[in-house]
C-alpha cells in the first residue's frame, strides 16, 4: 500500500505546527487569553494532521501485506500464520513530538479497541 505522504510532507506541516505551537505570547492579558485560544486551536490542526497521515498510511501485515482490522489467522503467501505481524506506518508519537506536542492518552474504551483489533497494534508499536 502506498500513501499519498512522504516524510517529507510530515516534517514541513510539523515545522509550520511546530512554530504556532512554540510561540510566545504577548504580553499584555487580553492578547494572552487570545494566544491560549489559538494555541489550542493548533494543536487540535496537529492531532488532526496525525489522524490523517494514520490514516493513509496504517501499519501493515509482514505476512499479507494487509493493514489488519481485526487479529486473527493471516492468510500471507504460501503459509498460514496465527496471527498478524504487524509493521511500519506512520509513526504517530514522531510527529506530535515533531510538532512540540505529547501524544494523546486513548479515549476509546479497551473493548471497542480490542474488538477492532486495535489495542493489540498500539500495543507492537509502543513496545
Amino acid at each position: 500500500m502506498s500513501s499519498r505522504y512522504t516524510k517529507e510532507h510530515y516534517e514541513d506541516v510539523a515545522r509550520i505546527l511546530k512554530v504556532q505551537v512554540s510561540s510566545t505570547a504577548p504580553l499584555n492579558w487580553v492578547g494572552h487569553i487570545a494566544e491560549v485560544e489559538t494555541n489550542a486551536t493548533v494543536k487540535r490542526i496537529a492531532y488532526r494532521f496525525a489522524d490523517l497521515f494514520a490514516a493513509d498510511n496504517p501499519p501493515v501485515c509482514i505476512h499479507c501485506r494487509q493493514s489488519p482490522v481485526s487479529s486473527g489467522l493471516c492468510l500471507g503467501g504460501q503459509q498460514q500464520y496465527l496471527n498478524h505481524e504487524v509493521k511500519g506506518g506512520f509513526d504517530r508519537k514522531w510527529f506530535l513530538a515533531a510538532c512540540g506536542l505529547e501524544p494523546e492518552q486513548h479515549t476509546v474504551p479497551k473493548q471497542v479497541l480490542e474488538h477492532y483489533g486495535l489495542s493489540k497494534i498500539d500495543q507492537d508499536r509502543r513496545g
